[in-house]
């Protein structure tokens, strides 16, 4: 290039810059006008009868002040744009650090070291953005959706460039074990123990397609056939039969959690989706024993009527009391295949020693780990240990007189949509199912006495 051509360029660049520099200070007068026709606009009480907003003259002061504002931009961004192509012509980067960025809420100056701007303006996206006009619109309202501008790979690989940045200062003392030395031991999220829901596995399961079971209970079976002679009445038989109903409910739970640490933490996302189907499988075998049928609850084993429930004699102890229970499914045809019982109530009938030779009565304490197995066993009936029974009642049954019928088995979703979560980058987790608890022959089982 001519030493002609260079002074002319050199003369061209120093009359944009001057121009830059003057169209900087008006928009700062701008945005003042700007900011002062907006306050007078919102603090305006209410607008002139049978006036619309846009008539509105402080309305349309404002959106003038907002407008201008909106041309000078126009006007610096192509100055800006002329100015980086003269650079060019001269042999010089604009992103070296040459080129005075805008100030006053935009981009500061290129200096050496970390600059974000810079990483912005290397991208190739951003650089065919600039091509297509993206950043040149005339239109002084909406929004531009940029996408991805710098991916990832390209930010780091920018990072990893040197960077001009401060030596580090001496330590004031001695380093330590605890000045980041020795990494620490990381566990990560350790699973809680959780409740067997034993129960749910001795109660057949089955499917429905409704939202409500209907069925004919039978409460008295006939038993008075017998020998008739010739030409004399025949008994009649007896028959008693009522009406029940087993409403399908729901049973859910939900918990918010960041997007961030789902993403981060992967061990997070498994244990919300063991915790939470857990906990609504939990709270349906709660409501399997003791729910009241009110409301939204199911109707448990402890409160359907008709249930066994012999009395208390002087002097049992509670093996006594179980087989008061055993015998009473057993007197109404069932077949008693369980007992379900609180584990307090499982360590007294194990700690039961014999009067006089004070031996265990089950077994001896090297048998302990049979005694809390699932193959635990007592008169002959399957013993499960379960929280959720009252320890004052244990519950003998036969586990086919009732039946769990699920309508929806337990689902988890996850949705961004719910309140605000959205714009506060949270996510919904939902756990839920659907079921009915029909007992068809409460005689079945039975509560057992305990004094």
């Amino acid at each position: 290039m001519s030493a002609l051509a260079d002074r002319s360029l050199n003369e061209r660049l120093k009359s944009i810059t001057s121009e830059l520099q003057s169209e900087r200070s008006a928009r700062a007068e701008a945005m003042k006008e700007r900011d002062a026709a907006r306050d007078a606009f919102a603090k305006k009480d209410q607008l002139q009868e049978n006036t619309r907003i846009f008539e509105d003259p402080d309305f349309q002061a404002a959106e003038e002040a907002v407008k201008q504002v909106g041309l000078i931009d126009d006007k610096i961004a192509s100055l800006e744009e002329a100015e980086k192509g003269i650079l060019r012509m001269l042999g010089r980067d604009p992103s070296n650090g040459n080129v005075a960025k805008r100030t006053n809420g935009d981009m500061p100056n290129w200096t050496g070291g970390w600059n974000g701007h810079r990483l912005l303006a290397e991208a190739d996206d951003y650089q065919h953005a600039l091509e297509l006009g993206t950043f040149a619109s005339q239109h002084q309202f909406g929004t531009v959706q940029m996408g991805e501008m710098c991916d990832r790979d390209y930010t780091a690989s920018f990072l990893a460039r040197p960077q001009a940045a401060a030596l580090p200062t001496a330590p004031a003392a001695n380093i330590g074990t605890d000045q980041g030395a020795i990494a620490p031991d990381v566990r990560g999220i350790i699973t809680p123990y959780l409740l067997p829901l034993s129960l749910l596995d001795i109660i057949p399961t089955g499917t429905t397609d409704s939202n409500i079971i209907q069925y004919v209970q039978v409460t008295a079976v006939p038993g008075y056939a017998a020998e008739t002679a010739e030409l004399a009445q025949k008994p009649q038989d007896g028959i008693t039969l009522n009406d029940q109903t087993a409403p399908v409910r729901t049973i859910a739970g939900w918990v918010k959690m960041a997007r961030q640490a789902m993403d981060d933490i992967p061990a997070l996302a498994s244990l919300i989706n063991t915790l939470l189907p857990w906990d609504v499988r939990r709270r349906l075998m709660t409501q399997m024993l003791s729910g009241d049928g009110t409301g939204q609850n199911l109707l448990g084993l402890y409160s359907v009527s008709g249930i066994g429930a012999p009395a208390s004699v002087a002097g049992d102890n509670t093996l006594d009391g179980l087989l008061r229970a055993l015998t009473t499914v057993v007197l109404s045809d069932a077949d008693p295949n369980f007992v379900v019982m609180n584990p307090l109530t499982w360590q007294t009938i194990a700690i039961m020693k014999a009067t006089g030779s004070g031996e265990y009565m089950l077994e001896t304490p090297g048998g302990v780990q049979a005694q809390y197995s699932a193959a635990s066993s007592v008169w002959g009936l399957r013993a499960i240990q379960n929280r959720a029974v009252p320890q004052a009642n244990p519950l003998v049954g036969d586990s086919t007189g009732a039946t769990l019928l699920v309508r929806q088995g337990v689902n988890v979703k996850t949705s961004d949509a719910d309140q605000d979560d959205f714009v506060k980058n949270r996510v919904t987790v939902l756990a839920e199912t659907r079921a009915a608890f029909p007992v068809w022959r409460p005689s079945a089982f039975a509560k057992a006495p305990l004094g």
